[in-house]
This record gives structure tokens, C-alpha cells and sequence, in this order.
């Protein structure tokens, strides 16, 4: 019998979709969130301060959707006493979502090192929202010529703690640490 078929239980292609899914609208409120600051944001410590927050809105999306599915492998382990999931199985996904967020530094990069025609710059800043205010500080200017080769290295190690992040939602999902009915308040 397969219970994943059977079951509540979603597919690996599923659950990196949804976690894909879930990137991209954290990028995109990112990206809103920058350009809805711009008039406060000429100071250095202002695009800090939403760099901060923008960092904040993404890894909070990440860790809710590997939340979501701790939470449900574990309702459906108790209820169905079927075997636990695999411990590493959203690290599995993270490091395929951390992937899949490199890309547009890596075209960032080849479009520095190649110097091609069109400037990935100002696209870049609107795909990867998060590093979006970062952008801000490290390349002020907005074009391909003022960036050095290290910066998108900067913004993939921006990417690099999803791994970590996933685990720990599916983790606190699982094990219901989280949960507001076992908080106790005195």
C-alpha cells in the first residue's frame, strides 16, 4: 500500500513546489516592501534597518511552509500510526530550494564576468527581493560596471541558511513545541 498515495502525505515535488512558491512571494514582498520605502530609505541606516526586515519576511515564509508539513506528519503519524518521516527530509528540500535561489546570482555573475549586452542588475533586485535593500548598499550606482565580482557571492550566502531554516520549521512542526495550546502563560 502506498502511503503516500493513500494518505495526507504530500509528494517531495509537491512540498519543493509549494516551498518554491512560498520563496517567491517572500522575494516579492520583499521587493514591494524596498520599493515602498524608497523615500525613507536614503540613509544608510534606513536600507539596514529594511535589509533587517526584509531578511525577517523571507526566512519567516520559509519556515512556515516546512512548519505547515511538520505539523501534518505529525497528525497523520498519531492518528494512522504510520513511521515517522525522515529527519532530514526538508534539509533534503531546502538545499534544492537554496538551488533553485542561486540562479539569478549566478546570471548576475556571468553577466558581470561575460559583459554582456543587457544589464541583469535592476532585474535581479526585482527576482531577489530579500537582497534587494542590500543591493542598495553594496551597488548604489545600479549598473553592471559599478558591481565588483564578490557581490553575488554576497547574495547567495544571503540564500544560504534556508537549509537550516526548513529543518527547523519541520522540526517545531513535528514536535509541536510551537503549539499555542501548550504555551503556558503565568
Amino acid at each position: 500500500m502506498d502511503l503516500y498515495r493513500s494518505s495526507g502525505r504530500k509528494p517531495f515535488w509537491k512540498l519543493l513546489l509549494s516551498g518554491i512558491l512560498y520563496m517567491v512571494l517572500g522575494n516579492i514582498m520583499c521587493a514591494i516592501m524596498t520599493i515602498s520605502t524608497a523615500p525613507l530609505i536614503g540613509e544608510m541606516f534606513m536600507k539596514i534597518i529594511v535589509f533587517i526586515l526584509a531578511i525577517a519576511i523571507f526566512y519567516c515564509l520559509v519556515f512556515t511552509v516546512a512548519y505547515k508539513d511538520g505539523d501534518n506528519e505529525q497528525r497523520y503519524v498519531r492518528l494512522h500510526h504510520a513511521d515517522p518521516p525522515k529527519d532530514n527530509k526538508w534539509v533534503i528540500i531546502g538545499l534544492a530550494m537554496l538551488g533553485v535561489m542561486t540562479i539569478p546570482s549566478l546570471v548576475l555573475l556571468l553577466d558581470k564576468l561575460c559583459g554582456w549586452y543587457f544589464d541583469f542588475t535592476l532585474v535581479h533586485r526585482i527576482i531577489d527581493g530579500m537582497v534587494y535593500p542590500l543591493s542598495l548598499i553594496l551597488v548604489p550606482e545600479s549598473s553592471i560596471d559599478s558591481m565588483g565580482v564578490f557581490v553575488p557571492f554576497i547574495y547567495i550566502l544571503c540564500y544560504c541558511p534556508i537549509p537550516a531554516v526548513t529543518h527547523l520549521g519541520f522540526y517545531y512542526g513535528y514536535t509541536q513545541k510551537l503549539d499555542k495550546d501548550k504555551i503556558m502563560y503565568e
